[in-house]
């Protein structure tokens, strides 16, 4: 009796976790097509191929509005494309529509000599759309083309050679010290040539951690040749992990993405992608950060991002359980911010220091889409490494 008690509990045990894999197996073809209805088929308020996206001004009355940057398209696209070869034949096919459908919008954000240089909102379109009265001052204001678009977009396309050198060479031309010298950043890094936030030759220079990492992504994935301007980059990163800059003045040196979890998010991703030297070294502190991060992580887009990068980084972590998109849904992720724009990004310091942190130069930047996106990806990850520890 006691043997077939036994055998009896090992069949269940063996039997409830196949249902878990195949639970998670379902959640993953389930949230790729949820994500595909989500993307839109015609022109509108945003794009064919586009996510909508959302924003807010942090001071009052807030004014939550429609947003058609591409900035979530292209950083989902590009999500989806580095999952597709960890999905089923099916769920893979679902990944490639969505992605080259999104491709439909780009061109709306394409510089408009031809150049592979993209800004974050239509050419010649008003910035912050539905704002109460600062779009209105697109002379003074003007958009201009930036790295962070510009790198996901091509990282997200099909890739074409000519592309990919002429934005290397932009990305060159306007580093620091080229033409101008930055003064928004701490006096020890300002005489270093790493590369910049913005595109626009008349543009001061501004580094930010989140939006480097992308950069040097982008150079090595496309196998683009190594230059000074990335030893500098790499050099300036490492030097701000060393540190532990990103756990002390996140928002001073990425005024775009500002949280330590999503400034850990990118270095792990780098780290992982293309085992940089230099970046390596300090693996062991950043699961010592993430981890800390993760005990005291109440928003559940941190808790995912934050197990995303241990994953990456190669630690163990325990696994979060979503049993379905309704349920993920009616957590908090609708309150999470990956993305925000603060106007004084590029001033001087102590100015800088100040303004950042004023609420009505602060908007904050949504897209539901990304989150499911980042879900889909840790879900991925997860299972890729379980499998990977069978082997």
């Amino acid at each position: 009796m006691k043997k077939q008690l036994t055998i009896l509990f090992a069949l269940v045990f063996i039997n409830t976790n196949g249902l878990f894999a195949q639970t998670d197996a379902a959640l993953i073809s389930n949230l790729l097509a949820d994500i595909e209805t989500m993307q839109f088929k015609q022109d509108g308020e945003f794009y064919t191929g586009m996510f909508p996206g959302y924003r807010k001004c942090a001071g009052f009355p807030h004014n939550y509005q429609p947003d058609n940057n591409i900035f979530f398209t292209a950083i989902t696209a590009f999500t989806l494309n580095k999952l597709t070869p960890h999905l089923s034949n099916d769920d893979k096919a679902t990944a490639i529509r969505i992605s080259k459908n999104a491709t439909a919008a780009y061109p709306h954000y394409r510089n408009p000599n031809g150049k592979p240089y993209y800004s974050f909102w239509p050419v010649n379109a008003p910035i912050l759309p539905h704002a109460f009265f600062i779009n209105r001052l697109t002379g003074v204001l003007a958009q201009g083309d930036d790295a962070d678009d510009s790198v996901m977009i091509l990282l997200a396309s099909a890739n074409n050679d000519n592309d990919n050198t002429a934005l290397k060479e932009r990305l060159i031309a306007v580093s620091n010290l080229k033409k101008r010298k930055i003064n928004s950043t701490f006096k020890k890094y300002r005489d270093i040539p790493a590369y910049s936030t913005y595109l626009g030759e008349k543009m001061h220079p501004d580094f930010d951690l989140a939006v480097q990492c992308n950069i040097l992504y982008f150079n090595f994935e496309k196998k683009l040749p190594l230059v000074k301007e990335d030893s500098a980059t790499i050099y300036l990163l490492a030097d701000i992990l060393n540190n532990r800059t990103y756990m002390k003045r996140p928002v001073y040196i990425s005024p775009s993405y500002v949280k330590p979890a999503i400034l850990i998010y990118h270095v792990a991703r780098l780290i992982e992608a293309f085992k940089i030297a230099e970046l390596q070294l300090y693996r062991d502190q950043l699961i010592d950060d993430a981890n800390k991060l993760l005990a005291k992580a109440t928003n559940i887009m941190e808790r995912i991002i934050l197990r995303t990068s241990l994953l990456r980084l190669g630690a163990e972590v325990s696994e979060l359980t979503i049993n379905s998109i309704a349920e993920f849904e009616k957590t908090d992720q609708d309150h999470f911010v990956f993305f925000q724009a603060r106007a004084a990004f590029a001033q001087p310091t102590p100015v800088k220091q100040i303004l950042l942190h004023w609420n009505y130069l602060i908007y904050h930047f949504y897209s539901a889409a990304y989150n499911k996106a980042l879900w889909l990806e840790y879900l991925v990850l997860k299972n890729n490494q379980k499998l990977q520890q069978k082997k």
